[in-house]
């Protein structure tokens, strides 16, 4: 009878344990949630009114202010970013957030994704070579979609050197879709490849030349994971260490 009463206390306790879990998880995800609402307010005045100045006294102002003025600006749309990327990683933890799927031409999508940023691979003198087949198509939330690929591949973009070489690969594999962006950038350490998924799992890679003005949050490669699993499909990645170069590769199932 005790040992009975011994497991009937250890589940309680376990259950007890994963509900406080839970309310943790909920209450990360509404601070995320009201933080973001909260930033929003102030951030569209301070880029309204920099816009307005821009606009009405351009021609009057000296060329200094005019340039520290643009520089507000920019610090707007980062920001706007990252409180975008907030507000998608709290909708994204919702148990009941479903993607509203449809029937979608991946080839189509991947190949408008790669237009979007070939020019900031033009401004680093890369070059990125495509082998997607023609007519993959797959029943998915085509902005969720657009938004991994286009995070897989300004990642690449960013961290591989001026002159370096991107591979993007869609292929078809029966009941999914494979997709591969590839570099011959800065690469992975051990240490890194566990935590690039996590939340806010950024990794630092300052001084080592490669800045594109594009700041990070550590949300985009989460928020990736999050969209892909949703979907059913897998995300992971491959680097052979240190200045070897990356690959990531995500599935989706073609029904």
């Amino acid at each position: 009878m005790e040992g009975v009463q011994g497991i009937l206390v250890d589940i309680t306790k376990r259950k007890e344990a994963e509900n406080e879990l839970i309310e943790l998880g909920n209450l990360k995800s509404e601070f995320l949630r009201r933080a973001s609402h909260e930033l929003k307010t102030p951030l569209i005045s301070i880029k309204g009114f920099s816009d307005l100045i821009l606009s009405l006294y351009a021609e009057q102002l000296d060329p200094v202010i005019i340039t520290k003025l643009k520089e507000i600006n920019d610090g707007c749309e980062r920001l706007q970013n990252i409180i975008n990327n907030l507000l998608k990683t709290s909708k994204l933890e919702s148990p009941d957030l479903k993607p509203q799927k449809q029937k979608e031409d991946l080839s189509f999508l991947i190949k408008f994704c790669v237009h979007e940023l070939e020019f900031l691979a033009e401004r680093r003198n890369q070059s990125i070579e495509l082998d997607i087949d023609n007519d993959l198509y797959a029943n998915i939330e085509k902005e969720e979609i657009h938004d991994v690929i286009s995070n897989l591949l300004t990642n690449a973009i960013k961290y591989t050197p001026p002159m370096g070489k991107i591979e993007v690969k869609a292929k078809s594999k029966e009941e999914y879709v494979m997709i591969l962006v590839k570099d011959n950038g800065i690469g992975f350490t051990g240490e890194q490849k566990k935590r690039i998924f996590k939340l806010f799992g950024k990794i630092e890679r300052y001084g080592q030349g490669l800045d594109l003005g594009i700041d990070g949050t550590g949300l985009g490669l989460y928020i990736s994971k999050k969209i892909v699993e949703a979907h059913g499909g897998k995300i992971w990645m491959e680097s052979e260490g240190k200045s070897r170069g990356s690959a990531f590769y995500f599935t989706i199932p073609t029904v």
